[in-house]
């Protein structure tokens, strides 16, 4: 048996764009033979959730560079994750903000982000 790390983190974190990319890679995605959503990102492993979606670290610990289809923001919180050790981060629209990260409200949604 395996121990793995989870952090969460706000979706406010991540640039508006990149965030409602991966929604609507989520609200298109196919199901597999097993039911599962399979969310199709050119380069990160994404797993939905009802708030918001899983990312896991595994591109930052292949020694990749930072794709371009990846933030600059999005890649900074995957790097701290997997040099803490972390395997996933949960980015949870729900989750209160992080005052050592940037915000981008989504000046269009300004309910998603009220708690």
């Amino acid at each position: 048996m395996r121990r793995s790390a989870l952090i969460v983190c706000s979706t406010i974190h991540l640039p508006v764009a990149e965030r409602r990319h991966i929604d609507g890679l989520i609200a298109t995605a196919p199901r597999g033979a097993d039911s599962r959503v399979e969310v199709g990102h050119t380069d990160l492993v994404i797993e939905p959730y009802a708030y918001g979606f899983f990312v896991h670290t595994c591109l930052v610990g292949c020694g990749s560079e930072r794709p371009d289809d990846v933030s600059v923001e999005f890649w900074a919180i995957l790097t701290r994750a997997f040099d803490s050790d972390v395997s996933w981060v949960l980015f949870d629209r729900d989750e209160p903000l992080s005052p050592d990260l940037p915000v981008f409200p989504d000046l269009e949604r300004p309910e998603e982000h009220s708690s």
